[in-house]
């Protein structure tokens, strides 16, 4: 297998700032949240179909939205139902691809609808505010949209020609990444930061034809006051963009290590494996099917996968989730020195986070989607 890639210019006169590798776990979750909301039977409100996102409002009430069925919902700080916002469709307040963003100044609540490429703004009480299309100022987002402190949008846009530029001495079954690029939205306004990126591996299958990588690494990015951080999971580094689209800081740190084992192998085939249902499809999947998978795995793993921007300009880091059987992040200051580890048992996303508390996405033991709300506690506390 081959793999291409074009690396961003380097930049002269960054400040560089490097941590001493991680010490031991030593934030994790409180041994019960503190409200959980999702059943399995019972009221329509509490029951979950596809949860794409869910942030916590200042006063402790969660917003949650569910693709599955088109709406938004708020529950109290208790978990209690509050109210149901939303439908499937393309008017105001409707919904084809559903995506509540975080933290966006202006309205309490913004919804962004990748499939209508449509932004919506709401009250505290679910009443649409504005509705705007993003198609008429030139923006299309491929994948995520986060809001910046100021009110601008970042994301990343679609390849301008889908990778056919890469394909250039490419067979099937080659792996390369799509150059990227970060841009922001201002209102009309739409500014390219950086480009130049390598951003999401892909492996080749015809001409005009490709995939997502299995364990491919991507870039990720998250808004702060001052910039836009960024990294290509390539290691423990990232750099940090003014909005001038300058780099101004590079932040490295310790990790995981990154070189795949045959423990991580295992268990990953093990976790495929366990989604088919009965004896047969599972033999077909180990014998057809995992031996090409298992081959075409990288050698290194992505030293992570997701950011979070706090208020105060810190960021958590999602490590990548293979690298263990549990969950990792990595706090980083403003400045993006490492300051702390949270760990915990694998088996949930990260919807939001603050310093002290996170908002998980998990599965019950009838594998039914639910939110919970956890303390972030010391370890052994």
């Amino acid at each position: 297998m081959t793999l291409s890639t074009l690396a961003a210019p380097p930049l002269a006169g960054q400040e560089v700032v490097e941590s001493a590798a991680p010490r031991d776990a030593d934030l994790t979750l409180a041994e019960e949240p503190l409200a959980r909301i999702g059943i399995v039977d019972g009221p329509l409100e509490y029951i979950f179909g596809n949860v794409t996102g869910a942030v916590r409002l200042e006063d402790g009430s969660i917003v949650v939205a569910d693709e599955q069925s088109g709406n938004l919902r708020r529950y109290d700080a208790n978990g209690r139902h509050v109210w149901t916002s939303g439908r499937s469709g393309e008017g105001p307040g409707e919904y084809e691809g559903l995506r509540l963003l975080r933290s966006c100044p202006g309205a309490p609540l913004t919804v962004f609808d990748w499939n209508l490429d449509r932004i919506t703004e709401l009250d505290l009480d679910g009443n649409v505010l504005a509705t705007r299309s993003l198609l008429a100022v030139g923006v299309r987002p491929y994948s995520g949209l986060v809001c910046a402190p100021d009110g601008r949008l970042v994301y990343k846009p679609w390849p301008d020609d889908l990778g056919a530029s890469y394909e250039e001495d490419l067979a099937e079954g080659d792996f390369y990444r799509w150059n990227t690029a970060l841009m922001s939205a201002e209102g009309e306004d739409v500014a390219t930061l950086r480009s130049g990126i390598p951003g999401a591996e892909r492996i080749f299958v015809q001409p005009g034809s490709s995939g997502p990588r299995q364990w491919g690494k991507d870039v990720v990015y998250a808004p702060v006051g001052t910039g836009v951080w960024y990294g290509t999971a390539d290691d423990y580094e990232l750099e940090h963009l003014d909005w001038t689209g300058r780099v101004t800081r590079i932040a490295r740190w310790g990790g995981p290590d990154l070189a795949v084992t045959d423990e991580q192998v295992q268990r990953y085939g093990e976790a495929w494996a366990r989604t088919y249902d009965d004896p047969e499809s599972r033999r077909r999947f180990e014998r057809d099917t995992w031996p090409d998978w298992r081959d075409d795995l990288p050698e290194r793993l992505p030293a992570y996968e997701a950011l979070f921007a706090l208020p105060d300009g810190g960021l958590w880091v999602k490590t990548f989730r293979w690298h263990a059987t549990g969950e990792e992040l990595h706090l980083l200051d403003a400045n993006g020195v490492w300051l702390r580890r949270l760990t915990f048992p694998r088996g949930a996303a990260v919807l939001d986070i603050g310093a002290d508390w996170v908002l998980l996405s998990q599965r019950n033991e009838l594998d039914i989607p639910t939110v919970a709300l956890y303390e972030v506690v010391e370890t052994g506390g």
